[in-house]
């Protein structure tokens, strides 16, 4: 039994072949040009090589795929259920909160491998505010190019550290921590460093609101980000360092992207 799991986001299509036994066969990640389309393109590539006998769909552009696809059953997929399991599923766990950074992020909680999962809530900071941000702001539209750059650039030139204002540490915070993004921000900030600052920004953000609803719902020990996001070295870096600030360790598993595909799939199997 073969299920193809799509996941069709704001801007990437992710999509997994799994078996009965949940094992990913194959797998394919694409641009959204328009969800039904990107699907179509997908979904052929695949039955090509696979008997699939249904399609489970689930993000934003699911709602625009018909109920049946190249012959096959379409079953759609609450996205915050194929969030939880599939976040579960990744990380081999029975519980957690899984932070899907995507264009924007969500937090789902999920209990009970995955039967029980509750939308905890999200922040519209995503990569899709780092992309805003590095077009307005420095021209630059690639994520990769933005990342190299940002990876030359040193954030604390443009932000305001804690040190910088209290010339210490204060509680939990120590003297390096971000007291205020771009507050040392000039017209002299180099462009290496302004990149750095925008991914500080947005990786920080999600970080601090993934620590606070960990400990909202007695998840410290089990949170899992996953998401295109979350393939980023430098978001990676930062977002864990920012949740260890609050005495939790985020896990960020391998197939982090298919989280969502993988999810869909699962359910209906």
């Amino acid at each position: 039994m073969m299920i193809v799991g799509l996941d069709i986001g704001a801007s990437m299509a992710k999509a997994v072949v799994i078996d009965k036994n949940l094992k990913i066969i194959d797998r394919c990640i694409i641009p959204v040009d328009k969800p039904k389309t990107t699907a179509l393109k997908i979904l052929s590539g695949f039955l090509s090589r696979f008997a699939v006998q249904a399609v489970a769909v689930s993000g934003g552009g699911s709602r625009l795929i018909d109920n049946k696809i190249l012959g096959l059953p379409v079953r759609r997929i609450n996205e915050i259920k194929a969030i939880g399991l599939g976040g579960l599923l990744l990380s081999q766990r029975d519980k957690g909160l899984v932070v899907s950074a995507g264009t924007g992020t969500a937090l789902v909680a999920a209990y009970e491998k995955g039967k029980i999962v509750k939308h905890v809530g999200g922040t519209g900071v995503g990569g899709g505010t780092i992309l805003g941000l590095s077009r307005r702001i420095l021209n630059i539209v690639e994520f990769e190019v933005l990342e190299n750059i940002a990876l030359k650039g040193n954030s604390n030139r443009v932000d305001l550290t804690v040190g910088d204002i209290v010339g210490g540490s204060v509680g939990i915070m120590p003297a390096e921590a971000t007291a205020s993004n771009f507050g040392k921000l000039t017209r002299n900030s180099s462009i290496n460093d302004v990149a750095a600052g925008i991914f500080n920004m947005v990786s920080q953000t999600i970080g601090v609101i993934t620590a606070m609803a960990a400990k909202a719902y007695n998840l410290e020990d089990s949170v899992v980000i996953v998401g295109m996001l979350a393939k980023s070295r430098l978001f990676s870096k930062i977002v864990r360092e920012t949740t260890e600030l609050f005495g939790i360790k985020a896990l960020i598993p391998e197939n982090c992207e298919l989280f969502g595909a993988l999810g869909a799939a699962a359910s209906i199997i």
